[in-house]
């Protein structure tokens, strides 16, 4: 799908971009090197809930999945075309505007979410989708 891209990050503390490593006195994670974000947030999804549902028109969207496992659902608007994957810690996630995506928590899971653009609540789309 040409509007979901996924990719885990490395795990080194070497070299420049992207990253992550665990070392003795805790994790660090570079979940962003280079771009721009004008929105940053932080949340969770609990074990059996689900959190999204909804597109952008105009927004793009960065996830990186701090701790845990979710499923992730995707349907792009303009093609129909659905995907799906399973997210877990080190998991980095971009979705282009009007990709309709939802989270699933597979296990509690810790995210964070980034963008170059702010967030509007009038860029935030609802159409019912059905994902079983």
């Amino acid at each position: 799908m040409d509007k979901v891209f996924l990719e885990k990050l490395p795990e080194t503390n070497e070299g420049e971009g992207a990253k992550r490593w665990e070392e003795e006195k805790g994790e660090f994670a570079q979940i962003s090197y280079a771009e721009e974000a004008r929105h940053i947030a932080f949340f969770t999804i609990k074990k059996g809930f689900w959190r999204g549902r909804h597109y952008h028109e105009k927004k793009a969207e960065t996830f990186y999945v701090v701790s845990g496992r979710i499923r992730a659902v995707f349907v792009d608007l303009d093609t129909g075309e659905r995907a799906e994957h399973v997210l877990e810690k080190g998991d980095r996630l971009r979705v282009a505007p009007r990709c309709w995506h939802v989270f699933y928590g597979v296990e509690d899971a810790s995210v964070v979410e980034y963008s170059p653009q702010v967030y509007e609540k009038s860029d935030a789309f609802r159409p019912e989708i059905n994902t079983e």
